[in-house]
Order: structure tokens, then C-alpha cells, then sequence
């Protein structure tokens, strides 16, 4: 065989290797890949079937005993919040009980139901609270109880015992020396008022500081109130509630009403030219 004749052999054979080459790189390597992944797939969801069926056998639903201790923790949760008449009194409540506890500060604390009624005071902190009245006005709007509410299903209700809860603002100033200030601030929410920061306005004035804050605080009332808290869910709605941000804990789950993971089988490959159907080789 002389040199021509096997230039021209060894040409054919590569381009007989070439062309397969190409086969297998666009033909049988996207099935082999696809085929890998589907075979991933049904191992990830095999595994979670067995995770979930372990999960399902070992949950267990209260007994009478744990029922009987939610049960107590619910009353306890009750009788945390205040139970006045109406709304005036829870009112007039926490603002005699923060001017007792603050007893040295009493004569330098100012409290206020509404944005406009900032009521009699000190000449220089009434001047300033009038200057940030558009301020304090939009706190109280983004402390009511329809517009804000972070504890809805916290607090469990009996419709039958005549008890609603409700959510107030309240404002309350101060102008003190700055360490003074701070001790003031961190013990706000020690009473029995329950009250809760929603917005807090820091400024120096010589050597003092001022301050003012706006609180909503919960409470119970048995007269009808405005300021009631409506429930998301409807009156009555026992439904323990977590987290906003996951629906699935919102709803109680028996696991076993779930509905079963039907397990599936991987799609018959498609026929492969030059070779058996299913087989990639």
C-alpha cells in the first residue's frame, strides 16, 4: 500500500471519527444528561417522601394534659392585659400608673391621647411638641389598631364573656438630662399598660434632651370601643398563628387527611438513530 492510498484511509477514518464524534456530542449526550437529572429528581423526591413519612409517624396530637396546660397558658395571657370599662378609663389608667412608677419625673412627664391635645406643660416642650405636630399626628395614625397590629391571634378571645380587645395610641413627652432620658424610655413598657414603642423622637436642648413617643398599648374593654382589634381569620378563630410570612403553619394539619406522593416513573427515553431504543450506546 503506498502512501497515497493510506493518506487517504487514514482521512476517511477521521472523518468516520469526526462525524461520530458530533453524534455522540449532540445526539446521546443531551439524552445521557437527561436522563441524569431525572434520575436525580426521583431520588431527591424518594427521599423526601421517606423524610415526611418519618415526620408523620412520629407527630402526635395533644393529650388532655398538654390541652389542659394551653388551656392555662391562654388564661394567663388574658389576665396579662388590663380589663377596663371603656376606652377613657384604660386611658386614665396608664397615665396614673406611669406618673406613680416615675414618681422623681412626675411633674416633667407629659401624656396625651391625640396629637392636638398636648394639654398644659413645660412653655419649651409644648412649643417643641407643636412643631412636630404633623409628625406626632402620622405616628398615631400608624398606631392604630387597623393599620397596625403585630399580635393578632396572640391573645385569645372569648366572645361570650363579653371582653374585646383593644389598641390605643398614646403620646408621651419628657425633657430631661440625657441619662435620665434613656432609664425613662427603657422602663415604658414595664407597666402594667402594656405599652409598646411604635415611634420615638430624640432631640438635644442645652444640657437636657427632649423626647417624645408615641405607644400603643393593648388592653380589654367591655363597653364597645373604637379601637377595637379586628380579627384576621373572624370572631372566634382559635388558630394558633406563628408567622405572617408561613401559611403553612397557619392551619392545623392532620397528616393523616395529607393526601399520598404518587411516586413516578422516568419517561421512556426517546429512540436513539444507529442503535435500541432506551440504550444511548
Amino acid at each position: 500500500m503506498n502512501m497515497g492510498k493510506l493518506s487517504r484511509v487514514l482521512l476517511r477514518v477521521l472523518a468516520a471519527l469526526a462525524v461520530l464524534a458530533a453524534f455522540v456530542a449532540l445526539d446521546w449526550y443531551p439524552t445521557v444528561k437527561d436522563l441524569g437529572l431525572l434520575r436525580r429528581q426521583r431520588g431527591d423526591l424518594e427521599r423526601k417522601i421517606r423524610e415526611y413519612a418519618i415526620m408523620a409517624a412520629r407527630f402526635n396530637f395533644p393529650d388532655e394534659a398538654e390541652t389542659s396546660l394551653l388551656t392555662q397558658a391562654d388564661g394567663e395571657l388574658r389576665r396579662a392585659l388590663p380589663l377596663v370599662e371603656n376606652d377613657d378609663a384604660w386611658m386614665a389608667s396608664a397615665r396614673a400608673e406611669l406618673l406613680k412608677r416615675e414618681k422623681g419625673l412626675a411633674n416633667l412627664i407629659l401624656v396625651f391621647g391625640k396629637a392636638e391635645g398636648f394639654g398644659p406643660g413645660r412653655p419649651g416642650l409644648t412649643a417643641w411638641l407643636r412643631l412636630q405636630g404633623q409628625e406626632i399626628r402620622q405616628s398615631f395614625e400608624a398606631a392604630e389598631p387597623w393599620r397596625r397590629y403585630l399580635w393578632h391571634g396572640v391573645f385569645p378571645m372569648d366572645p361570650a364573656a363579653g371582653e374585646r380587645l383593644a389598641s390605643r395610641p398614646l403620646g408621651i413627652a419628657l425633657e430631661a438630662p440625657l441619662p435620665v432620658l434613656f432609664d425613662f424610655i427603657n422602663r415604658v413598657s414595664w407597666g402594667a399598660a402594656r405599652l409598646e414603642i411604635v415611634r420615638l423622637r430624640l432631640e438635644p436642648a442645652g444640657e437636657s434632651a427632649r423626647a417624645w413617643l408615641v405607644c400603643g398599648g393593648s388592653y380589654l374593654v367591655t363597653e364597645p370601643s373604637p379601637w377595637r382589634v379586628k380579627m384576621e381569620h373572624g370572631e372566634g378563630d382559635e388558630e394558633l398563628l406563628i408567622d405572617r410570612d408561613s401559611p403553612l403553619l397557619l392551619r392545623k394539619v392532620d397528616p393523616l387527611l395529607a393526601p399520598r406522593v404518587e411516586k413516578k416513573e422516568l419517561p421512556a427515553a426517546p429512540p436513539v438513530r444507529g442503535g435500541t431504543a432506551g440504550s444511548p450506546w
